[in-house]
């Protein structure tokens, strides 16, 4: 799989400036004899390994559409510089002060099953003194052009049509530039740029329901919100393997407002809770493996979450309850904590 085409953009930071135009770009000849396009290559060809952060591209209407896609579809139907340029403007109006400036560059190629692949990346850029040294002389000066302060520091994202029409709607990432282990990737980059979202795995987006209903039921002393909450989770392990999102868990459930709003506060960042992921039974019970029932006598009730009931025979009388089970003993501990 090798390169096609490449168009090259120098960005500013101007965000707090989004009417400033973009700055000419260029398309760059694919001459494997230039360090430049050989970086680019290499870089090309490991972005299937290194783009390792799948993304979905988020749309907001009923239209179903997205800009960055619609923009890259325009630039799949036609490469040239100018279809490549409205992706570079976004990437300048989402870039803020302390970002800098940056070059961006769009590669184009398609692997050996027909698969077209669109790479793209920014540098870190900016100016400098450049010192050239010569038989006769030394010559040091500024340069106001940029230039990459390093060809391993970069973020980039892939994306690959495969001419169905729901193409381009997934992708993947990578972020080299950031420092801090609390991000995987710059929010300006996966959020204002490429207005998309992280594309939540079964696992990862159960888990997150199953920590957000557990976390609420421990953060209220509403007692109605937990009885809805673990009522809830004791009938989720009959919900079908299929895509849905924490706001319609609430919903299927009829979940009064009170407890969906104590369930969405423990959502970080809150627009997750609209965010799909297909339901897996097995990971909701790892995080919501038993439920637990505190008496005001003292007594705390501890089964398996979806055997809760059968294997405690509960009976209400008047404002108490009373449970009752049997069985053999096989354990007994002394704790300091519930």
């Amino acid at each position: 799989m090798a390169i096609q085409a490449i168009y090259s953009f120098l960005t500013y930071p101007k965000r707090s400036y989004p009417d400033d135009p973009l700055a000419p770009g260029t398309q760059i000849p694919v001459d494997v004899n230039n360090k430049l396009v050989r970086m680019l290559e290499a870089l090309f060809q490991r972005a299937p390994q290194d783009c390792a952060i799948p993304i979905m591209f988020r749309a907001d209407d009923a239209d179903q559409m997205n800009p960055v896609r619609a923009e890259l579809l325009t630039l799949l139907a036609s490469s040239s510089v100018e279809s490549a340029a409205p992706l570079a403007l976004r990437l300048q109006r989402a870039t803020a002060g302390t970002s800098g400036m940056g070059l961006m560059f769009i590669c184009l190629g398609e692997d050996d099953g027909g698969g077209k692949h669109v790479l793209l990346s920014r540098f870190p850029a900016d100016e400098g003194v450049v010192a050239e040294r010569s038989n006769a002389a030394l010559t040091v000066q500024f340069v106001e052009q940029v230039f990459l302060k390093s060809a391993h520091s970069y973020k980039a994202a892939l994306f690959v049509a495969n001419g169905r029409a729901d193409q381009l709607w997934n992708g993947h990432i990578v972020d080299r530039q950031l420092n801090h282990g609390s991000k995987a990737v710059a929010d300006y980059w996966i959020v204002d740029f490429l207005v998309a979202e992280f594309a939540t795995t079964a696992a990862a987006g159960t888990k997150r329901l199953a920590l957000a209903l557990r976390q609420a039921i421990g953060s209220t002393t509403d007692i109605s919100i937990k009885q809805e909450i673990a009522a809830a989770a004791q009938l989720a392990g009959n919900i079908p393997n299929r895509a849905m999102t924490i706001a319609g868990f609430c919903e299927r459930f009829n979940l009064s407002d009170g407890t969906k709003a104590a369930v969405v506060a423990c959502i970080r960042p809150p627009r997750l809770v609209s965010d799909r992921f297909r339901f897996d039974a097995e990971e909701f019970a790892r995080h919501l493996a038993y439920k637990q029932v505190e008496l005001d006598n003292g007594a705390i009730l501890t089964a398996p979450a979806d055997r809760f009931d059968e294997v405690f025979e509960r009976t209400q009388r008047r404002q108490q309850e009373t449970f009752s089970t049997t069985g053999a003993v096989v354990d007994q501990r002394l704790r300091k904590t519930k």
